[in-house]
């Protein structure tokens, strides 16, 4: 009789046990969940642009699409390559400067960037995080990078000799270019960004305790066992 009590007290103590564990894991707050989005986003850009300064080592390469440099060959073939290499040198110097400035920049973009619904961000796709803040401020970021384009590139001959070159590019490519240096150099600086984001975001939401940030891994933990 005293082993069927003994059992019993040990059965409810165990239940009890489990109760009091499942009790310790409660659903995070809504400013957590936001807070933990916004520690990913944060660690996302930062992989991201220190990835992009990597490949900014190979200057015009990174900057401009292939089907430009093809044209930018062409025009040296032609004897512009005085001109060319004007314009090459200049955007390399004035997108070095502002690679320099990204995380400011990004990181100025996610402290603004609001999640209507920060648990379907959590539960959502792999670039889930990326895409909203993509979505409310790729105008402001993109509007930003070419302010500083702008002004480095006002320092140089570049956007003299751009007509030139974008001219070149409209006769070989259905897709013209009719935007200013600076904005062209802005959309594919911070698509290059957004894209290089995602990417990381999706490894991250493989490991979250990989990040080393106890919110992150408490909200993601959280919603990918409840989604078990």
């Amino acid at each position: 009789m005293k082993k069927i009590i003994l059992f019993a007290a040990i059965g409810i103590f165990s239940f009890s046990s489990c109760s009091t564990l499942q009790n310790l894991i409660t659903e995070p707050t809504t400013l957590e969940t936001i807070g933990a989005l916004k520690e990913v986003l944060n660690s996302s850009s930062f992989k991201a642009i220190r990835t992009l300064k990597r490949m900014q080592k190979d200057g015009i390469v990174g900057a401009l699409p292939k089907e430009v440099g093809s044209v930018l060959n062409a025009m040296k073939g032609l004897g512009l390559g005085g001109e060319v290499e004007k314009v090459t040198n200049s955007i390399t110097k004035a997108s070095g400067v502002v690679a320099e400035e990204s995380a400011l920049i990004i990181g100025d973009a996610i402290k603004e960037v609001k999640f209507g619904d920060a648990v379907a961000v959590v539960i959502g796709g792999e670039d889930a995080a990326t895409e909203v803040l993509r979505n409310a401020m790729y105008g402001a970021v993109k509007k930003r990078y070419a302010q500083r384009l702008d002004d480095e590139l006002g320092k140089t001959e570049a956007k003299e000799y751009w007509p030139l070159a974008a001219g070149a590019y409209n006769m070989f490519s259905k897709e013209k270019i009719d935007d200013t240096l600076s904005d062209f150099l802005a959309e594919r600086a911070v698509d290059a960004v957004f894209l290089a984001m995602g990417k990381e975001e999706k490894q991250i939401r493989k490991d979250p305790a990989a990040l080393g940030k106890k919110l992150v891994t408490k909200v993601f933990d959280y919603y990918q066992n409840r989604k078990k």
